[in-house]
């Protein structure tokens, strides 16, 4: 058994991540309408060869992972995160550019959001049905017909670009193995406030981070005992 173990620099960065992921931000429909149609071939795409590298053939693991393909905080929708949205000008159209990391959820992110759950909205069954029968992603795209037919509206200059902000996907790796953890034993680990960490003194984080590990080891004996 394998006790998880959290230093006190990572619980800072957890706390730094859930900060900036936090931050309330505005969609504009247009720039929805704007990146519909290539959101919806990329998600369907993404559906594919997320099910293939995963060996998903089932239809309830299928229904949940189009559930989630939308989501930034699914791993089958992390794929949203590293989008970058780009404009020649005023009068061009958006476009998407994939970026080779991962960036931070903010109002590009969660236009692309918007976007792929607008496509996906009426078309999830067919969706996993074209999945179990192993459709080609051609065939898959078909099912943006509607998405891509729709009139593009103008923008001008009420879009304002946002700078890509790429962050640490060790961070979310570790994000991962809590929600892991928490959904196998029941028990979460404590988060913390920003200002509340800059507030510590470096013993406050040295005796938080060993209670932290005190209750990790409890849970994982825990564990080991109900596995024998």
């Amino acid at each position: 058994m394998v006790a998880w173990r959290l230093q006190p620099a990572s619980v800072l960065a957890l706390a730094l991540c859930f900060n900036q992921a936090g931050r309330a931000l505005g969609i504009l429909k247009e720039a929805i309408s704007h990146v519909q149609c290539e959101v919806c071939q990329m998600a369907v795409a993404k559906a594919h060869s997320y099910a293939e590298e995963n060996n998903i053939g089932e239809e309830d693991a299928l229904n949940d992972m189009v559930e989630g393909l939308c989501s930034a905080g699914k791993k089958e929708g992390r794929w949203v995160t590293r989008l970058d949205i780009k404009r020649e000008d005023e009068d061009a159209q958006l476009t998407l550019e994939e970026q080779g990391t991962m960036g931070w959820c903010r109002t590009e992110c969660r236009t692309v959001q918007k976007a792929c759950e607008a496509s996906l909205k009426k078309v999830e069954g067919q969706l996993v049905t074209q999945l179990q029968k192993k459709r080609p992603v051609k065939d898959l795209k078909k099912l943006c017909k509607k998405s891509c037919a729709k009139d593009i509206p103008k923008l001008g200059k009420k879009w304002k670009d946002e700078l890509f902000e790429g962050r640490d996907e060790k961070e979310v790796e570790t994000m991962d193995m809590m929600a892991d953890m928490k959904q196998k034993t029941g028990m979460g680990m404590k988060m913390y406030k920003r200002e509340d960490l800059t507030s510590m003194s470096e013993g406050d984080m040295e005796i938080m981070a060993a209670r932290e590990q005190f209750a990790q080891e409890r849970m994982a004996a825990k564990m080991e005992n109900e596995e024998m």
